[in-house]
């Protein structure tokens, strides 16, 4: 996935971008419990289901399928949790580039 903040961080960088530096707070009080969400399920590792099964054959199937789709969710979420901080990181920029510019 290719993180959709670029362009909004290249305008940050140009001097193209502000943000009222008051606004962090809330997208940084918004954001936090998003991110530890995330984290959660990212550390709940629901692409390893070793033994949940149990051991006969067909828990050996179904831990091969859960195990699948818990590494694709496991990849979506990081990407997702990547592309927020991106955005937050955008935001904080834009939020500095407005100070400076009150300086």
């Amino acid at each position: 996935m290719t993180s959709p903040w670029g362009n909004l961080d290249d305008a940050t960088q140009n001097d193209e971008l502000y943000l009222e530096p008051d606004v962090i707070s809330d997208l940084n009080k918004a954001f936090e419990p998003y991110r530890q969400s995330l984290q959660t399920l990212i550390d709940d590792a629901l692409d390893d289901t070793a033994g949940y099964f149990g051991t006969n054959e067909l828990a050996k199937i179904l831990e091969t399928a859960f195990n699948a789709r818990g590494e694709m969710l496991t990849k979506y979420l990081t990407e997702q949790l990547s592309q927020s901080k991106d955005f937050v990181k955008t935001a904080q920029d834009a939020a500095a580039a407005m100070e400076a510019l009150d300086k």
